[in-house]
């Protein structure tokens, strides 16, 4: 544990050492995401149903939705921009139904396939 906060206390106050693990960094934070994610989505089923959720009834559940949604809009935005069309409406349609774990998943199969490059991960084809 100390290990880890002299790390990231270094890597804030070190940008070209942050640089190198940027792709590490980001996995590890992704695949916590996406085990995070499954397991929350498990559980809230369990609970209740999607369809029978309150959340819509209440006005900051409202504003949230909207924001959550607005996010992936966003997000979707990057991915048509990095990916062919019919790649892209499949991770948009994924996004849009499971939330952050496809977007968690998104970022590892992105880091994946940039091969180490960072100008590669945001940019796709487009580098």
């Amino acid at each position: 544990v100390r290990f880890l906060i002299i790390f990231f206390f270094h890597s804030f106050f070190n940008i070209s050492l942050f640089r190198i693990y940027f792709m590490t960094i980001t996995k590890i934070i992704s695949y916590f995401i996406t085990v995070t994610m499954t397991i929350v989505i498990i559980w809230a089923q369990s609970e209740v149903s999607i369809f029978e959720s309150p959340i819509p009834s209440l006005p900051w559940g409202v504003v949230s939705l909207v924001d959550l949604y607005s996010g992936f809009i966003l997000f979707s935005l990057w991915i048509f921009y990095k990916e062919n069309i019919i790649s892209s409406i499949l991770w948009t349609f994924f996004v849009m139904t499971l939330g952050s774990f496809t977007i968690a998943l998104y970022i590892i199969y992105s880091i994946n396939k940039s091969e180490g490059s960072t100008q590669k991960f945001f940019m796709g084809s487009n580098s």
